[in-house]
């Protein structure tokens, strides 16, 4: 792996995207938007195949105490990298470890296809026009899900 491998977009193609759960318990009123956004992902791999998928969980939880309302998304991004041997190199055990650019690059792109996608489930409920923010992938890779359920 070249330390200084850069991202060559159209050897990343998304060819399939699933949405796992999208579950939404709706505000009592429009406009009333004060969401928690909590984010986790997970990252998987098929290295002979050139695939890796991200998945994402998106919680949207009512700031209010006494409300219930919430919006639940998981979705799975399946990619195939042309080329992934150039992203990766294999510790002891042959496991990989990844760039962090490729990973970032994996994130971003289904954060932004996500934010898409709620903002689109979002439309026909008193949630609607709640643009989920712009989230930095670097930082998520740090909130990766903890348990690979």
């Amino acid at each position: 792996m070249n330390k200084e491998v850069k991202i060559d977009p159209e050897k990343i193609h998304l060819f399939h995207i699933n949405i796992v759960e999208s579950s939404i318990k709706d505000v009592a009123k429009k406009g009333d938007n004060n969401f928690k956004i909590n984010i986790a992902q997970t990252t998987m791999h098929n290295l002979k195949d050139e695939r890796v998928k991200i998945g994402l969980f998106i919680d949207l939880i009512h700031d209010e105490v006494s409300s219930d309302s919430k919006a639940r998304f998981v979705f799975d991004f399946h990619f195939k990298i042309e080329e992934l041997s150039n992203y990766f190199k294999l510790k002891e055990d042959n496991s990989p470890i990844f760039t962090g650019v490729l990973i970032a690059t994996l994130l971003g792109i289904s954060f932004s296809t996500a934010r898409g996608i709620i903002f689109e489930r979002l439309s026909n409920t008193n949630m609607q026009g709640m643009i989920l923010p712009v989230v930095s992938p670097q930082k998520m890779l740090a909130l990766q899900k903890k348990d690979n359920s």
